[in-house]
Parts: structure tokens; C-alpha cells; sequence
């Protein structure tokens, strides 16, 4: 019988109202200043300052992060935020955020029908065959947010269409006293 050592946590959650708060986040979204630098295969605000959306983008996603934080049993804090775009060849290399914390994507113009997710490698191989894990999450639509550990690695494959793919990054730190905290607790 299969004894599981380890469990990864990731979540997936579906933002209601989506097409209210859609126009309302690509209104604050589209008057910020993208960059691509030549080391960058897509378009950023991640070295902006004055990013509007971040404040509305916290106000909508409360009760998300909330119901995050009770599943993941942890207290956290929206650090950063980014958006990124991406255009007909762009794409962005395998990477993660940080050693620790969780970090989201929150699909914001997204076509299931020629976009593909981000995908996410597992951060251990297959011991029968010794290959990587390679993963999409399911079921990605815009108004979908996914949260992965940060320190998983993923990748975004090249767009092939004209149709753009824009999503908004962040970071989530858990408070370090609470996260110590709660492992001793939960330890003894």
C-alpha cells in the first residue's frame, strides 16, 4: 500500500464577478509603463514603481487569500506584484520566485483554447524512470489564481498566436514567527 511521505501544496480558485473585475484591473493595468529588456522574453512592470492595480488587486482577492490561508495554515502577506504580458514568440525561461513563501498567478487575459499555463516541475524526479515531472495546472482560465510554492520551478512555453497572454505575479511571505509557531505546535 502507497504510504505518502510528502504532500505539495498547491491551490487553484476561481475569482467571482471576474468580468466586473477584469475591466477594472486591465483599466489600472493598461495605464502602467511595460518594459522588455534584452534578457527578457516578455513584457514587465516588475521594475515599475506606482503600480496601481496592486492595492485594487489586494481588495479583490481577500477572501481568496483568506480561504488560502486557512487550507495552507498559514498567516501571509502580499509582498510584491507584477504584471506580464506577453505577445506572438514571447515566452519566459524556467525560474522560481524565492526559497520559500508561495507565489501566484492570476490568469487576467487567458485563452484556454491557445494559451498554455505556466508549467511547473516537480522538485524531485520519477525514481522508476528518472525523468522531471512536468505539469500544467488544470482547468486555467482567466479569473483563474494558482498558488504554488515559490520556490517551484516553472516556465512559460513561447505564445503562437497574436492573441495576448497577460497575467499578474505575486509573492506571499508567511509571517515567520506564526509559520515557526504552529510547526513546533504541531511537532510535539
Amino acid at each position: 500500500m502507497k504510504a505518502p511521505l510528502f504532500e505539495y501544496p498547491s491551490f487553484l480558485y476561481e475569482v467571482s464577478d471576474w468580468e466586473f473585475k477584469k475591466k477594472g484591473l486591465l483599466n489600472r493595468i493598461n495605464k502602467q509603463k511595460f518594459i522588455r529588456t534584452e534578457l527578457q522574453t516578455f513584457e514587465t512592470d516588475r521594475q515599475t514603481a506606482g503600480k496601481t492595480y496592486v492595492n485594487y488587486l489586494s481588495v479583490f482577492l481577500e477572501d481568496i487569500l483568506d480561504e488560502f490561508c486557512q487550507e495552507a495554515r498559514v498567516t501571509c502577506s502580499m509582498t510584491d506584484a507584477w504584471c506580464v504580458r506577453y505577445h506572438k514568440g514571447d515566452h519566459q525561461d524556467i525560474h522560481n520566485h524565492r526559497g520559500w513563501g508561495f507565489s501566484g498567478v492570476l490568469y487576467v487575459e487567458f485563452d484556454p483554447q491557445v494559451h498554455k499555463p505556466a508549467c511547473y516541475m516537480a522538485p524531485w524526479q520519477d525514481p522508476r524512470s528518472d525523468t522531471t515531472y512536468l505539469t500544467y495546472p488544470q482547468n486555467i482560465k482567466e479569473g483563474t489564481l494558482f498558488i504554488s510554492p515559490s520556490f517551484t520551478h516553472h516556465y512559460v512555453s513561447p505564445v503562437n498566436v497574436r492573441k495576448p497572454r497577460t497575467v499578474i505575479s505575486f509573492d506571499l511571505l508567511p509571517s515567520l514567527s506564526t509559520h515557526q509557531t504552529e510547526r513546533i505546535v504541531n511537532e510535539s
